[in-house]
């Protein structure tokens, strides 16, 4: 089946709330919505739970962008904050009943892009088994830029 929806809570929604967006979406006959944390990581996970009941509810999937302050080619505190803005996306996902985070996962500035394909993989693959250790059934999705 495929599924069309808007990243973000649509323009034409007067209320501009989660829960809003996902009422105007099914008003639009549309079937997704990705939830955009772009910034900050907003919902608390005993809302993003209400948000997936009510997602379930109006038969619309869900995904989610986690926020765009995400660099894996980082190193030492950055690289952690960037993986702890991952998983807490990650976490809010799970609660709502979302299958994928998506993020931007970097940029090489002055690595080699092999380099950067390195630590972003290693980050990744520390990132799913996080994951995978607490029960999150989400994948993850790395969406390139520009």
């Amino acid at each position: 089946m495929i599924r069309i929806g808007t990243a973000g809570i649509p323009l034409s929604s007067s209320e501009r709330t989660t829960f809003g967006g996902l009422k105007r979406i099914k008003e639009l006959k549309l079937n997704a919505l990705e939830i955009e944390f772009v910034r900050n990581v907003y919902l608390k996970n005993e809302v993003a739970k209400k948000v997936g009941e009510e997602a379930k509810k109006l038969d619309i999937e869900l995904s989610v962008h986690a926020p765009y302050f995400i660099n894996l080619c980082s190193e030492g505190e950055k690289l952690e904050a960037s993986k702890k803005r991952i998983l807490d996306s990650v976490e809010r996902a799970y609660h709502m009943n979302a299958r994928i985070v998506v993020f931007h996962p970097g940029y090489y500035g002055n690595l080699s892009k092999e380099e950067a394909y390195k630590r972003v993989r290693e980050a990744c693959e520390d990132l799913i088994e996080k994951i995978s250790k607490n029960g999150w059934n989400v994948f993850l999705g790395l969406e390139t830029t520009g």
